[in-house]
């Protein structure tokens, strides 16, 4: 039901974004910036850019798009990914299903944790630079991610990686005085 829900939202937003596309002639500079981004983070996994420049060896550019992420805009994972299963549909899947999903999810929670530790890292530079804005950017993206991740719309393993990401933002926005 949730699914359905949230695809039908979905397609509802790229339908208006569409429509919004037709009505406006390319280069019109009446065109509003943020409609665009808007219907395709609703579209696109939240978490991919951060995790697919992680993947290639681009720290920098992850961190970026870690930061630069809405965490709070579904979907955070592609459908098929293992992150985006809830535990009821981890355990529904059969014995063999379960394996290759567990191993994924391993994967992948390895990549996702070594990301976050990179903009925690990041904070902390921040601060020993003194720039106390942009440590409070990196912990408090950190927070956001952990708080959604910790949802019962995600596995047990998955809610438990948000909790520690929340506790290291809250130990590090601690230290910028938030």
């Amino acid at each position: 039901m949730k699914t359905t829900i949230i695809l039908a939202a979905t397609a509802a937003a790229i339908f208006i974004a569409g429509c919004s596309k037709e009505n406006n002639p390319p280069g019109n500079a009446s065109t509003p910036a943020p409609a665009q981004p808007k219907a395709n983070t609703a579209a696109s996994p939240v978490a991919a850019p951060a995790m697919s420049a992680w993947q290639q060896g681009d720290q920098a550019g992850a961190v970026s798009n870690f930061l630069a992420a809405d965490w709070t805009a579904s979907p955070l994972f592609a459908a098929d990914s293992a992150l985006s299963l809830s535990e009821d549909q981890f355990k529904a899947l059969s014995e063999a299903d379960r394996q290759r999903k567990g191993n994924e999810l391993n994967t992948q929670l390895d990549t996702l944790k070594q990301l976050a530790g990179a903009v925690a890292q990041a904070g902390d530079e921040a601060m020993g630079k003194g720039d106390a804005a942009q440590a409070k950017k990196c912990y408090t993206a950190l927070k956001q991610c952990g708080h959604d991740l910790n949802s019962p719309n995600f596995s047990t393993i998955v809610q438990l990686v948000g909790q520690s990401f929340e506790k290291k933002a809250n130990a590090g926005l601690a230290k910028v005085g938030q």
